[in-house]
């Protein structure tokens, strides 16, 4: 199963890189969807995002029907999130799936993740325009 978390985590930094969008669950009474973490005690709580919108869908169970998908654009998360949730112990749950499982990752490390890939995908469309 770490294997197919670890390639739900790859594929989330992809396509929020490519679309620059991804999407969490939000009620204006309640907030953004999140959970207790399962492998981190550091963890005060994961909040879940996906890359895609029916992904997200798949979560608005019974415990988050009220919640809406709602997207987040890239620069806004890397810019006014991510430095938050690292200070605030908050790990990033990234393409988890209905059993609410996948990987908990730092705020950080998902930054520079995000930001490799950012300047990655910057070069491969610079050097195709030449």
């Amino acid at each position: 199963m770490k294997e197919q978390y670890l390639k739900n985590a790859e594929t989330f930094v992809e396509e929020a890189c490519e679309n620059l969008n991804l999407f969490g669950l939000f009620d204006e009474n309640d907030g953004w969807a999140n959970c207790h973490a399962h492998d981190n005690a550091d963890a005060e709580a994961v909040y879940l995002f996906w890359s895609n919108e029916k992904l997200a869908q798949k979560l608005q169970n019974a415990e988050w029907s009220n919640y809406k998908v709602t997207p987040i654009h890239l620069g806004v998360f890397l810019d006014s999130w991510l430095d938050g949730m690292q200070q605030q112990k908050v790990f990033a749950g990234v393409n988890w799936n209905e059993e609410l499982y996948g990987l908990e990752i730092e705020a950080m490390v998902l930054k520079n993740s995000l930001l490799e890939k950012v300047q990655e995908l910057g070069k491969d469309e610079g050097e195709t325009a030449e």
